[in-house]
């Protein structure tokens, strides 16, 4: 029973911002899983509340474990603590206080009665995330499977974020789509310095200046963002503070102000990360990016200290720079130290695929076994460069490769952009883009994610496991490509350095009425970035040249005239060495078994705008320079990387045998279709990733060696997904 003599406040909260209502008797009630809070009142004062009194409240199950729950200092002589159990029934409390002459702080007790959750949440319902009894999967409390979708709002309880409308407006978009996770900063933030102005929320900012305390106001608005994203069921990812942030406080200060936050959302289905880029240190420092690696290891104390102090033991990552080894649990010997790896694996177009796949690899190759997640690649739209299609890429690679999630990002809503009053350049130097935050909110991406998550999580794909041997690449008769001339615009030595800018190309060649196309490749290598077109078509984006981009595009020309159109990038690089190159090949294959090739060479036009139309068979280039000849494919600099098969750019494949076959095809080229037999009750159909489509494709029909081909669909310019569904019922 509460000591009705002490000066004592218990509250009830329901997590949606608003109290409801106050109750001094002992006997609270609350539901399964959903937080309660409790506040308790100094009976004295304290000269430094925040630093020298500590308070803890220790619960007493119906099942009799004991939890001990840290309380934070909510201004003034109140302590609150918040507490959440899956267990019904009556729970016992009593306190704690490092100063055990407050009677108002120590030796108070009460009770809780824990009733069954009545609503739909399933963070409510099902409980906080946990590892799976796998180690390589999550799973709420009870069991139930746990899809980690997760959004980058790093600076989310910013005021450049306002609540309520705009925050609820960016969380119901989320909802909508699948999301389940946000990856959010306690603010100590990236990107900035400590005391940036874009780091403040509507009461200013964490801490105080000199860091002498923490400003609890600054976390009563971030309660209700928070709050709010638990009710409408994603699970904050709450980053305690990006890394570099350590060596301003040291690590005793950051110890404080992780007990704060633990204190305050540890009662929530909350994921702990540790740190934001834990081994990366301040942007100005000599040696940047490189020289983290004591800052990254002065963090373990504090990781060390949030498993002592969590009492509901809610899950702990970290997350990594991007410079090897991109893995979070790498970065330290202690194998039991995280819960489960988050990766970062670079901002890019289709070269981040490599690293993506070999840091997964590592991951999932290290003891003891963790679930593994990339919480960063690739944001859609940074530097106004990379499009949707590749963080559709690494999501699907990655989720068929064995991850346990993945976490999108888009440009404009991880630093919150808002319209006329972009986020501006970081701490870096860097500007990242301008586009606002609501616009991003609609980039394509987002939804295109949430389309694979509802596909994926309509098999049990818990039990997905990767099988490399269920489809390749049919093979071409013609053999590799033979590939034509690097070429540019014809300025000044673009062999050696050329213009930071973009130029445009264009090949306008014929087909024969009398020579149907039976197959068509177009391959095609870059220095440094290009989009791709033919005959007005968009077929997509690729960067670099150490691996050639391969495209199926026969169905797509026509007998007459057919035009290939290239805008091509010459992104920064060493000044007066920033050579730029286009080489490409495109092979005809004819019904009749003859063949033609379409290479880059001095025929190609170019120009250095971009007219309107210039992409369409009926422009006219005529005016247009020739392109340059800067080197003949396999001289330097560039050599003859691009002909080089790309191991990542393979057909990938996983499932469950029997049950589910799920291919994902990185690029529009046939694949053959392995282990089949003619008396198997399949069918099979093709996923569009970008809209969603579902088109049955029928019973496979296998050849004598058990494989069956099968053609992008025609309107199909990048990457398509096929569908098994075997005998055998989930």
């Amino acid at each position: 029973m509460i000591n009705r003599a002490l000066t004592v406040a218990v509250l009830l909260v329901s997590w949606t911002g608003a109290l409801a209502g106050s109750a001094p008797a002992a006997d609270l009630t609350g539901q399964a899983n959903h937080p309660i809070e409790i506040a308790f009142t100094a009976a004295k004062s304290h000269a430094d509340p925040f630093n020298q009194v500590d308070v803890d409240v220790v619960f007493t199950t119906p099942g009799s474990k004991s939890i001990r729950v840290p309380a934070f200092w909510a201004g003034g002589g109140v302590w609150t603590a918040r507490y959440a159990s899956p267990e019904k029934g009556v729970h016992e409390y009593k306190t704690v206080c490092t100063d055990a002459a407050d009677a108002g702080l120590h030796g108070v007790s009460g009770r809780v009665t824990i009733e069954p959750y009545a609503g739909t949440n399933p963070l409510y319902r099902h409980g906080p995330i946990r590892k799976a009894a796998d180690d390589r999967h999550f799973v709420h409390a009870d069991g139930a499977p746990f899809f980690w979708l997760g959004d980058t709002w790093w600076m989310g309880l910013c005021d450049r974020l306002p609540w309520p409308g705009e925050f609820q407006m960016l969380t119901a978009d989320r909802v909508k789509k699948g999301f389940t996770v946000v990856q959010i900063v306690a603010g100590l933030y990236p990107d900035m310095d400590a005391f940036d102005a874009r780091g403040r929320n509507e009461t200013g900012f964490p801490w105080e200046r000199d860091y002498s305390h923490i400003r609890p106001e600054y976390f009563d608005r971030a309660d209700l963002k928070l709050s709010h994203l638990v009710e409408q069921g994603i699970a904050p990812c709450i980053v305690m503070a990006w890394g570099y942030h350590l060596p301003w406080l040291g690590v005793e200060k950051m110890k404080r102000h992780a007990r704060y936050v633990v204190a305050r959302y540890g009662a929530l289905p909350v994921v702990w990360c540790a740190a934001g880029e834990v081994n990366l240190p301040f942007y100005r420092e000599k040696g940047f990016p490189f020289g983290g690696e004591k800052q990254a290891q002065d963090w373990e104390a504090v990781i060390r200290e949030i498993r002592r102090i969590d009492g509901f033991q809610r899950l702990i990552t970290v997350h990594p720079t991007g410079l090897p080894p991109l893995s979070g649990r790498l970065l330290y010997k202690d194998p039991a130290l995280l819960d489960f790896d988050m990766l970062q694996t670079g901002h890019g177009g289709r070269d981040v695929l490599a690293p993506s796949m070999t840091a997964l690899k590592a991951s999932l190759a290290a003891k003891p076994p963790l679930p593994v997640v990339n919480g960063e690649v690739s944001y859609e739209a940074l530097l106004g460069r990379i499009p949707a299609e590749i963080p559709r890429l690494v999501f699907w690679a990655d989720m068929l490769s064995g991850a346990a999630g993945h976490t999108y990002g888009a440009n404009g809503i991880w630093q919150l952009n808002r319209r006329g009053a972009p986020y501006g350049k970081s701490a870096s130097g860097t500007d990242y883009g301008p586009i606002p935050w609501d616009e991003a909110m609609r980039l394509p991406g987002s939804g295109q994610l949430g389309l694979a998550k509802a596909l994926l999580t309509a098999y049990p794909w818990p039990r997905f496991e990767t099988h490399p041997e269920w489809a390749s690449w049919v093979s071409r008769k013609s053999g590799p490509p033979a590939w034509g001339d690097w070429i540019w615009f014809p300025e000044g030595n673009p062999l050696k350095d050329a213009p930071v800018a973009a130029r445009v190309f264009r090949k306008s060649f014929v087909v024969a009425k009398e020579q149907p196309v039976s197959r068509a490749t177009l391959a095609l290598a870059v220095d440094d970035r290009c989009h791709v077109y033919l005959n007005g078509r968009d077929l997509g984006a690729h960067a670099g040249f150490t691996h050639g981009l391969e495209i199926e595009v026969g169905a797509m020309l026509h007998p007459g005239k057919n035009v290939l159109a290239v805008r091509a990038d010459n992104a920064p690089g060493p000044k007066n060495a920033n050579p730029a190159g286009l080489s490409c090949v495109l092979e005809i294959e004819h019904a009749g078994g003859a063949t033609e090739s379409i290479r880059s060479d001095a025929t190609w036009k170019c120009s250095r705008t971009e007219p309107n139309g210039w992409i369409d068979g009926d422009f006219s280039d005529a005016a247009w320079s020739a392109a340059k000849v800067t080197a003949k494919f396999g001289e330097p600099p560039w050599g003859d990387q691009a002909s080089r098969p790309d191991p990542y750019d393979q057909p990938i494949s996983a499932g469950v045998p029997d049950v589910v076959r799920i291919i994902y095809v990185p690029s529009p080229k046939p694949i053959e279709i392995h282990a089949l037999s003619a008396a198997d009750d399949v069918k099979a159909s093709v996923f569009d990733p970008v809209s969603g489509r579902r088109t049955p494709l029928g019973k496979p029909r296998p050849d004598a060696q058990a494989g069956w081909r099968v053609a992008p669909p025609h309107d199909t310019p990048g990457d398509w997904v096929v569908i098994l569904e075997g005998p055998k019922k989930p």
